[in-house]
């Protein structure tokens, strides 16, 4: 079962699965996330604009949909700085109504 809540500039993912599955993302414009010094994007067919919107996981890995998050990664090089960028910059962390299950 999967849960989305839409907020003001940004789009919530709560996803209940398996427990070795991921459990939140949240969503932004591609243009924010290449503000890191050190972004690549693995790329695929289709290349993705600035506009485009990504997903940011639990895990710190980017995807192009939350649905099936293992397809369509776009970054998964997780590093002490790519989380600090994720959590100051992006003001990226899990709400408080949902730490419980972490």
């Amino acid at each position: 079962m999967s849960l989305t809540e839409k907020k003001v500039g940004a789009i919530d993912c709560i996803m209940e699965k398996d427990a070795e599955m991921k459990k939140y993302c949240k969503a932004y414009f591609l243009k924010d996330l290449r503000q890191f010094p050190d972004w690549s994007e693995q790329q695929d067919e289709s290349p993705l604009g600035d506009e485009d919107v990504v997903y940011l996981w639990d895990d710190f890995t980017v995807v192009k949909s939350p649905i099936v998050p293992e397809k369509g990664i776009i970054w998964q090089h997780v590093t002490p700085e790519w989380q600090d960028f994720c959590k100051s910059s992006l003001k990226f962390e899990i709400p408080d109504d949902l730490r419980y299950a972490y």
